[in-house]
C-alpha cells in the first residue's frame, strides 16, 4: 500500500473516533490485510478494481463470512472516501452487494449449562462479572466502561451509555443480582475510592483488555472442554438474549433491553436448543 492509501486509512479512522477501540482496530486491521493481500507495493485505493476484489474472495484462505466481512469493511471505507471526496468511484460496491454470507446459529449456553458455569466459578469476581453479563446481556464494552453512578439500586435499573453510534437505555436488575452488586461494590470500595468504573481489578483501576482476556480464559477452563465452542463475554450475551425468549418476553422488549436498532437483529435469537425441540416433540407424539 502507497503512502497516500495509508494516510487515507488513516483520515477514515480518525473521522470514526465516536467508535469503540476494538471496533476501530478491527477496521484497521481488516482495511490493512486486504490491501496486503496483493503483491503489488504500488497497489492504492484509487487503482484497485473490482477484479482484485474478486481475486482476494475467491483465494483469501479464511471463512467465506470473514471474508465477506472484510470486504464490506472495504466498501464502507471507499463509500466513505466518496462522501468526503478522496475518491470519485466504489469499484467494488456492486460485486460486494451480491455476497450473502452463510447463516449460522448463534451459540449459546442452555439453562443447565450456565447453572453448571455459575457453580463451577469460585473466584469472587468473576462470579461476579459472570453473573451480571447473563443477567443484563450487555456488550462487554458497556460492561467494561460502566460507572458506579450509573446503578441505581433503589429503583432496580441501570443506566447504559452505549457505545458504536447506539442510543442509550436502560437494564434491570432482579433480588439476586442487586444483592450481588451491592457486595461487590463494599468490597470494591474497600480497593480504590478514585476510580469510577463499577468493575475494577484488584488494583482497584479500570478493567484492561488482557485482564478480560484471563476473564475469558478462567470460564472456558473451569467447563473443562465439557461446551463445543469457547466461552466468551458476546456468548453471554446471546445465552441472555435467548434465555429471555425462551420465558416469553417479546422481541420489541428484548430489542431495546440489547440496544439493537433494528428488531430483525434480535430476530436472529429465536432458535430452539435440542432439549426443548426433543420435549416438544414427545409432547406432540403422546397426543
Amino acid at each position: 500500500m502507497d503512502y497516500l492509501s495509508k494516510e487515507l486509512v488513516k483520515k477514515y479512522l480518525e473521522f470514526h473516533t465516536s467508535l469503540s477501540k476494538d471496533s476501530l482496530k478491527y477496521y484497521k486491521a481488516g482495511l490493512n490485510a486486504f490491501m496486503k493481500y496483493f503483491p503489488d507495493e504500488n497497489k492504492s485505493w484509487e487503482n484497485l478494481t473490482v477484479e482484485d476484489a474478486i481475486f482476494f474472495y475467491r483465494s483469501y484462505n479464511v471463512s467465506k463470512n470473514t471474508k465477506i466481512r472484510r470486504l464490506n469493511d472495504v466498501n464502507r471505507f471507499y463509500n466513505w472516501a466518496m462522501k468526503q471526496k478522496y475518491l470519485v468511484e466504489n469499484p467494488i460496491e456492486t460485486f460486494v452487494t451480491t455476497l450473502r454470507p452463510e447463516k449460522k446459529e448463534r451459540a449459546y449456553l442452555t439453562e443447565k449449562q450456565f447453572k453448571i458455569l455459575l457453580s463451577n466459578v469460585k473466584d469472587f469476581n468473576y462470579y461476579t462479572y459472570t453473573l451480571f453479563l447473563l443477567k443484563t446481556g450487555v456488550r462487554i464494552s458497556e460492561f467494561v466502561n460502566l460507572k458506579v453512578k450509573q446503578v441505581d439500586f433503589e429503583n432496580g435499573i441501570i443506566f447504559i451509555h452505549a457505545g458504536k453510534g447506539a442510543k442509550d437505555r436502560y437494564v434491570f436488575m432482579d433480588v439476586e443480582l442487586a444483592s450481588r452488586l451491592e457486595y461487590y461494590l463494599e468490597m470494591r470500595i474497600l480497593t480504590n475510592l478514585s476510580c469510577n468504573n463499577f468493575f475494577v481489578n484488584k488494583h482497584g483501576r479500570k478493567l484492561a483488555e488482557d485482564q478480560i482476556t484471563k476473564y475469558t480464559d478462567y470460564l472456558n477452563e473451569v467447563m473443562d472442554g465439557s461446551i463445543s465452542f469457547r466461552i466468551t463475554p458476546h456468548i453471554l450475551r446471546h445465552t441472555f438474549a435467548t434465555a429471555m425468549l425462551e420465558k416469553g418476553m417479546d422481541l420489541k422488549s428484548l430489542s431495546l433491553i440489547l440496544g439493537h436498532e433494528d428488531i430483525k437483529t434480535t430476530s436472529q435469537y429465536l432458535h430452539k436448543n435440542k432439549e426443548a425441540l426433543q420435549k416438544e416433540y414427545l409432547k406432540a407424539m403422546a397426543r
